[in-house]
């Protein structure tokens, strides 16, 4: 079966005149994986996409742990500096988005005909 594409006698196009064919190109699957190596992977792609254990290859081992802490649990890092005052703000703002969000979530449901304790 040829597939064939239209082309208008205004559109430029890299093909040679007169071939208006459509070229596809068939893309091959991946190597196969050992299925712990690929959770492995996995997992380090969705928590470490980012890498943030890379720059402590030269540091001491106890070193290594404080940071590599820190890079897991941020709030180990910022969490000396909070303070009442960022305490009341974060309340706020999250009693205002679950004020707006909650509602929503409700009106989807019931647009979706479900019962409103699945939008929660």
């Amino acid at each position: 079966m040829k597939v064939v594409e239209e082309m208008g006698s205004n559109n430029a196009s890299s093909h040679v005149k007169g071939d208006h064919t459509l070229h596809i190109h068939k893309v091959g699957a991946p190597p196969k994986q050992k299925l712990v190596k690929g959770i492995k992977d996995a997992a380090r792609e969705t928590f470490f996409s980012d890498h943030p254990l890379c720059h402590l290859n030269d540091k001491p081992i106890s070193r290594k742990l404080v940071l590599g802490l820190k890079a897991v649990f941020p709030i180990l890092e910022w969490g000396r500096d909070y303070s009442f005052h960022k305490f009341r703000g974060d309340l706020v703002s999250g009693l205002t988005i679950a004020s707006l969000c909650i509602p929503q979530d409700i009106a989807y449901a019931k647009l979706a005909n479900l019962d409103p304790q699945y939008a929660l």
